[in-house]
């Protein structure tokens, strides 16, 4: 296939991508003009370290995450300066309550340093509207909330130090919560550990994780499962780790659940480390990461497995705001994922089209993402750019079977609203699975 139609393909056939389709095209085209710079190659970044390795230097919310692996957590280089990973502070609890009503969560969550237990098997959605500080909920197994908003967009509010999580804290021992939401900006020191999401905002289902952005700081995703009727998580910030977690996101045709849209990750503007997750999905990208200006952006993606089986769309570091001259993260690396992709109606997406600096080596892919597509995007996007070192290709084969913390398609999707219903997000492409 010939490059540039390739490329031309791919952004016109995205949904949602078609207002840009000129500029990321014309972007594509001049990406050799020394917006990129050339790089010696990261060999730390593309070692996939064997089974039970070592770690170095161990994340304090998932163990077996080693950020000595990191290039730009352990040092400046030609991707930017040196950006050292800082995982976020637990609540410091004084007190411990237990609740069984919305209202009381609700009021209990505002007072500083109190530790909740959720203690009826459901309770409704809870907003917990204020500045919130030193918070822990505790939402045991069998348990269901039906959704947590904490915070406050207007008037602004801040949150600091919470940990949402299931009884034993490092392992999947949880309950189920709809949706959480953070309002506040910023909102600083987040945990969400060992429970289920399932998107439910009451009225057929909605994103499983939303933080406002620009101003999260140091949040940690983990050993959670997630099933989600369209995207999954939206938001932005620094120092998000998202590790050891289950999700299937576009559970739902978007005619059905009312969203076109079905990513997993969709990131802007910030410093994210993806790792040891299994993300699955149907529609947009299992990780996508949006360049703000003047920011110093990195995304480390690593040792995760994708699977896509309709479009093929896995990983993009693409300004999507229009804006011009576009913006560019400073340096993202994917590897040592394992990829099941496939696709019959539009082009594969693996790549770093707007990042300085883009290593996406050792990976090794099941389907429509083959060397042939990888060296032509490698040469369209420009020096700087590495999208070929240690991959293996291999026709596509079924995913295995979803391991710990288990199959998310066990959590239930919340009930379809049918007044949701719209033919207007019922796709015209026929992206049939293989």
């Amino acid at each position: 296939m010939n490059p540039l139609l390739s490329l031309r393909r791919w952004v016109k056939c995205g949904p949602g991508m078609g207002v840009l389709a000129s500029a990321l095209f014309a972007t594509a085209l001049l990406a050799s003009s020394g917006r990129a710079h050339a790089a010696p190659e990261d060999a730390k970044a593309g070692a996939c370290p064997a089974p039970g390795a070592p770690v170095a230097e161990p994340y304090r919310w998932y163990p077996a995450l080693d950020l000595a692996r990191i290039p730009f957590h352990t040092a400046d280089g030609p991707w930017g300066p040196r950006a050292p990973i800082a995982a976020p502070a637990p609540p410091v609890t004084r007190r411990t309550v237990h609740v069984t009503s919305a209202s009381r969560l609700a009021s209990e969550a505002l007072i500083p340093g109190t530790s909740i237990v959720v203690d009826a098997d459901y309770i409704g959605p809870t907003m917990v509207f204020g500045n919130v500080a030193d918070l822990e909920i505790v939402v045991p197994r069998g348990r269901t909330v039906a959704g947590l908003m904490i915070g406050s967009y207007n008037p602004s509010s801040t949150t600091r130090r919470v940990r949402i999580r299931g009884t034993t804290p490092g392992q999947h021992s949880g309950g189920l919560i709809g949706h959480i939401v953070f309002y506040s900006n910023p909102a600083t020191d987040l945990i969400i550990d060992g429970v289920d999401l399932n998107g439910n905002d009451g009225q057929g289902g909605g994103l499983l994780l939303q933080l406002s952005w620009p101003n999260a700081e140091r949040v940690a995703v983990v050993n959670v499962r997630g099933h989600g009727v369209g995207a999954a998580f939206l938001g932005g910030g620094n120092d998000i780790v998202f590790a050891g977690n289950r999700i299937l996101s576009a559970a739902r045709p978007g005619e059905v659940n009312g969203w076109a849209e079905g990513w997993g990750i969709r990131s802007v503007g910030d410093r994210i480390v993806v790792y040891d997750n299994r993300i699955e999905g149907t529609r947009y990208h299992r990780v996508r990461v949006h360049p703000e200006p003047g920011k110093q952006q990195y995304a480390w993606v690593a040792n995760n497995t994708f699977v896509d089986p309709r479009e093929a769309r896995i990983f993009a570091a693409v300004d999507m705001s229009g804006r011009s001259p576009l913006s560019y993260s400073t340096g993202v690396w994917a590897v040592c994922n394992r990829v099941y992709a496939h696709s019959s109606c539009i082009s594969s997406s693996f790549d770093g089209q707007h990042a300085i600096y883009s290593r996406l080596t050792s990976n090794t892919f099941f389907g429509s993402i083959t060397e042939v597509v990888q060296r032509q995007f490698q040469a369209i996007h420009g020096p700087g750019r590495d999208y070929l070192s240690g991959n293996k290709y291999f026709a596509w084969q079924a995913p295995p079977a979803w391991d710990a913390p288990g199959d998310p398609t066990a959590v239930p999707l919340p009930p379809v609203k049918p007044d949701r219903y719209t033919g207007r997000f019922a796709s015209t492409l026929k992206c049939l699975p293989p």
